[in-house]
């Protein structure tokens, strides 16, 4: 008995080893599929990816509004990168900047991970 046990729970272990090391592709969220191209006379056209915060605020000053929400990575319980959060600038009239915003434990991140350029950005966002 002890033993059917055991081989019982060596099976669901190496089934759950197996789920996990799946690797899925989703789709990408609705502002990255439609990506416009920044024009050159525009300042975000003067951020780069990598780019620090206070380097993007020396450029474009500070922003209409800013929220911060988790990603999916959050709840990765052996990630240890620097992009479990992430942060977003808004910018009235400009667009989006958004950073990576550290691991779960509060270091790392704040290096600019995307820039969405989109003049009717209203500079209220509502954090979900």
């Amino acid at each position: 008995m002890q033993r059917m046990m055991l081989s019982a729970l060596a099976s669901v272990l190496v089934a759950l080893a197996i789920g996990c090391s799946s690797k899925s592709e989703s789709a990408p969220p609705p502002a990255e599929a439609k990506a416009v191209p920044i024009p050159a006379n525009s300042p975000l056209a003067k951020v780069q990816v990598g780019m620090t915060a206070q380097e993007v605020s020396n450029i474009l000053g500070m922003p209409t509004n800013q929220v911060s929400y988790a990603t999916g990575k959050a709840w990765i319980p052996w990630y240890y990168g620097d992009d479990a959060r992430r942060t977003e600038w808004s910018y009235k009239g400009l667009g989006r900047v958004v950073f990576t915003g550290g691991n779960v434990f509060g270091g790392g991140g704040g290096r600019v991970n995307r820039v969405d350029y989109d003049p009717a950005e209203t500079g209220v966002r509502l954090q979900n």
